[in-house]
């Protein structure tokens, strides 16, 4: 049996079953991707799922660990980045059910037909273009700054890989909820499900988990403490 070629740069970590390195795929996995997976409802295996802004492929493999679905495909501008999670992939030996794409996500209408996926996921840049100081390392600002496309672009290309039945899941920060409401409203969407994270009672949510498509109700589910 052939070995599984281990990615060069760091230490291996594990998500679950698997293991994985982050370095040098600029930003790292946080509590927000683990909440993002977490907040997905049960899927089937013909759920196809595609994430937009990969980095090192951790939330890939998570949504590997946690859903039945047998299709993933990622999507990460970042050379480097798509690189180091092309091999988390491989070391897992889940090549035939997860796969990244090295390229600008607002090109993957020419790579997929409208409504290729059931389901959209992204821990998108935090940072709104033209705001706040930009990392002088480019791995890190594409993660964090809206440099490589904004929340339009974001909601404009998920709402052509959902087509007409499937579901977008995003994890924002509360600065910026009336925009994303405001932005789904813009493109024919609708909020389904808002769920806020916070650390104490006593203070105010800084992010938030959210579930939009074309048909349904709003419904504000309880609040996660961390």
């Amino acid at each position: 049996m052939p070995r599984k070629t281990v990615p060069s740069t760091g230490d291996l970590e594990k998500i679950g079953p698997y293991l994985f390195t982050q370095k040098g795929a600029g930003q790292k996995l946080t509590a927000d991707s683990v909440l993002l997976a977490d907040f997905l409802p049960p899927l089937n295996e013909s759920d196809n799922i595609i994430e937009i802004g990969s980095g090192s492929g951790a939330l890939l493999l998570l949504l590997a660990w946690k859903t039945k679905a047998l299709k993933i495909a990622g999507a990460e501008i970042e050379k480097e980045a798509a690189s180091v999670a092309a091999g988390n992939i491989e070391l897992n030996s889940l090549s035939e059910r997860v796969s990244v794409i090295n390229g600008d996500y607002r090109e993957l209408p020419n790579v997929f037909a409208e409504g290729s996926f059931k389901v959209v996921v992204s821990n998108p840049p935090y940072m709104k273009k033209g705001s706040g100081r930009i990392s002088p390392k480019k791995e890190r600002a594409l993660a964090r700054s809206e440099i490589a496309g904004g929340l339009e672009d974001l909601i404009k290309i998920s709402k052509y890989l959902i087509g007409d039945n499937g579901k977008i899941f995003y994890v924002f920060p509360v600065s910026r909820l009336f925009e994303m409401l405001n932005r789904l409203k813009g493109a024919g969407l609708k909020p389904l499900r808002l769920k806020f994270v916070r650390t104490s009672a006593l203070r105010p949510a800084k992010v938030f988990l959210i579930e939009a498509g074309r048909q349904g109700e709003l419904k504000i589910e309880e609040d996660i403490y961390l």
